[in-house]
């Protein structure tokens, strides 16, 4: 069976907070408490909160991602331009000098 989604997980999670604060009563002697019933709400509240953190930095790395590929976009076009000239103006034998490795 596929694990639940997160979205499914929360929507059961705050299902049972409700039946257990209805069922209290019923419930009470085997350590269902308003405390655990409080806990279980406020950890819920907070998972929801990381996971609203989480997206924002999701969609905050897809975008600088994009901005990391735009410019080194730049940077290889640049160091094919300056490949280019190195290896117009300067002599074989010191290409090296400037990482590069070609033969020709």
């Amino acid at each position: 069976m596929p694990k639940k989604s997160y979205a499914e997980q929360i929507v059961n999670a705050q299902v049972m907070i409700s039946g257990l604060e209805k069922n209290l009563g019923a419930l009470s002697r085997r350590g269902i408490t308003n405390e655990f019933v409080n806990k279980l709400s406020a950890d819920v509240s907070e998972a929801v909160t990381l996971n609203n953190e989480q997206e924002k930095c999701k969609a905050d790395l897809k975008a600088k991602t994009g901005q990391l590929q735009t410019k080194l976009t730049v940077v290889l076009k640049t160091l094919s331009e300056a490949k280019k000239i190195v290896k117009l103006d300067i002599p074989k034998a010191k290409w090296k000098e400037f990482g590069i490795s070609d033969k020709i």
